[in-house]
């Protein structure tokens, strides 16, 4: 402000400069406080919404063991009505994913394949398609699947694991695929799936003697 001569001027220059950049300085600290105040209003939420969610699971794990230990309608009704929940209410949690896949166990114990299958598509359609939970189900639903039956079915199966990034889950997609092939009669093909399965397992904590047998039982029988 030293250009200017004299106070007077200085001041009739402020009162411009703000004429010409106050309103968009006003609205841009406006701005500015909504998006702070609107991202921590938003952060609480998620995170009142999460605890809700880990609350609704911990009474469903609950609600299991008491049906398990007492099996009849009435507990079975509330482990299935907070399985409802927990993917109504909080469809994008992991939790209910994780419902998800204890509804397809269930619905497999009861020999309803069809229910287990909509069950995996909806943990699938519902988890991160970057999170092992995905690929889990993924793996669940191709063997329920081909549990159902044909050749159509386990070409199904074979589809849905071949279309995936099984990453960490390579040994188990293949001994899946393997397992598949085998029950419509592809035996050179399951046993190609054993074998990549069991290279895939080298060096892994995880120790599959079941593939071995699998694939001497396939050479004794084509001997």
């Amino acid at each position: 402000m030293d250009v200017y001569r004299t106070e007077e001027e200085q001041v009739e220059a402020l009162k411009r400069w703000w004429q010409e950049n106050g309103k968009s300085i006003i609205v841009g600290l406006v701005l500015a406080l909504v998006a702070v105040y609107g991202y921590r209003a938003w952060n609480d939420h998620q995170q009142t919404q999460g605890e809700a969610a880990s609350n609704l699971y911990l009474d469903l794990m609950d609600a299991v063991a008491v049906n398990e230990e007492t099996p009849n309608e009435a507990n079975a009704a509330t482990v299935t009505h907070l399985i409802g929940q927990l993917k109504s209410e909080f469809e994008s949690s992991t939790y209910a994913v994780y419902a998800a896949l204890m509804a397809a166990k269930q619905a497999v114990v009861k020999k309803d394949m069809v229910g287990a299958e909509q069950e995996l598509q909806w943990a699938m359609d519902n988890a991160d398609a970057n999170s092992p939970l995905f690929l889990i189900a993924r793996l669940r639903l191709a063997r329920v699947i081909a549990a159902q039956g044909g050749e159509a079915n386990a070409q199904r199966a074979i589809e849905l694991l071949d279309s995936a990034e099984s990453g960490a889950y390579l040994a188990s997609f293949e001994e899946a695929k393997g397992d598949i092939y085998l029950t419509i009669g592809r035996r050179d093909e399951a046993r190609q799936a054993y074998k990549k399965a069991l290279d895939s397992a080298q060096g892994s904590e995880v120790q599959r003697p079941l593939l071995s047998i699998k694939i001497d039982d396939l050479a004794q029988e084509d001997s």
